[in-house]
């Protein structure tokens, strides 16, 4: 008896052009996209310098260009995350691709799945998050809201 082959989950997405926006995402859908196909590219190094393996405060360094960033994990959404980079200042994306290069490299460890199957976890406590340890944000600011 022949055994059967589980079907491949690694399913690639299409590449999309840094110059031709796809008809089928809108512009900021379709930046957010370059972004975080070219962060999943990218061969920066990571550090994570907090004590929570996902959720956590994180070092990305360019070797090429000398550079770093700070990047803080809070969850998979965009809005979620920061960044220290220029982009991330400036795009009103929530995203850029040092958040995405991260959260690749999280993806692909032991209990990723489970982690960010809640959603995002905060440790900021105040008087608008619970001040547990390990509590969800509920007034995080929207980074993906236009600005008047």
């Amino acid at each position: 008896m022949k055994s059967q082959r589980a079907p491949d989950r690694s399913v690639k997405e299409p590449r999309l052009s840094r110059t031709h926006p796809p008809v089928h995402l809108a512009p900021a859908d379709w930046q957010r996209a370059l972004r975080r196909q070219f962060g999943r590219d990218q061969t920066f190094g990571l550090e994570n310098r907090g004590d929570q393996p996902f959720f956590s405060e994180f070092v990305v360094v360019n070797p090429q260009s000398k550079t770093s960033y700070r990047v803080a994990i809070r969850g998979l959404n965009a809005g979620d995350n920061y960044c220290s980079c220029p982009d991330y200042a400036t795009n009103e994306l929530g995203t850029c691709k040092h958040i995405e290069f991260v959260l690749a490299r999280l993806e692909k460890k032991r209990g990723a799945k489970t982690a960010f199957a809640g959603g995002g976890v905060r440790r900021f406590p105040s008087s608008t998050c619970a001040t547990t340890a390990h509590a969800r944000c509920t007034s995080a600011p929207d980074r993906t809201a236009r600005r008047p």
